[in-house]
């Protein structure tokens, strides 16, 4: 019984540190993708964090989705469905200007490069 409490704890500091560095990488990964549009598009501190925010957020759902759906088709389906928000999300920070702009140049702002 002593080995079983036990193994059950290590396995929940395991996933607890897996946690952690899912949720350390994804704000890395945010705060990259918001630093490139801020200094691409000329954007405000504010605009930055909004930006932030929302690649956070993008990244939660999707999370949410990984949860919920185990069949690799319609979990791509359900990312992918997720993945399409972020442009009307984007819109709502953005001039039209910009918004412009960042569609251009998608790809090279969303990367992880």
């Amino acid at each position: 019984m002593r080995q079983l409490i036990i193994s059950l704890f290590i396995i929940t500091l395991a996933c607890a540190k897996v946690n952690s560095q899912d949720s350390t990488l994804a704000q890395k990964l945010a705060q990259h993708i918001a630093l490139k549009m801020k200094d691409t598009l000329e954007l405000s501190p504010t605009q930055q964090d909004q930006l932030y925010w929302i690649n956070m957020n993008l990244h939660e759902s999707k999370l949410q989705v990984r949860e919920n759906y185990t069949d690799s088709d319609s979990l791509r389906v359900r990312i992918q469905l997720v993945e399409n928000t972020r442009d009307s999300l984007y819109l709502g920070v953005l001039n039209e200007e910009k918004y412009l702009l960042y569609r251009q140049k998608k790809q090279q702002l969303i990367s992880s490069n």
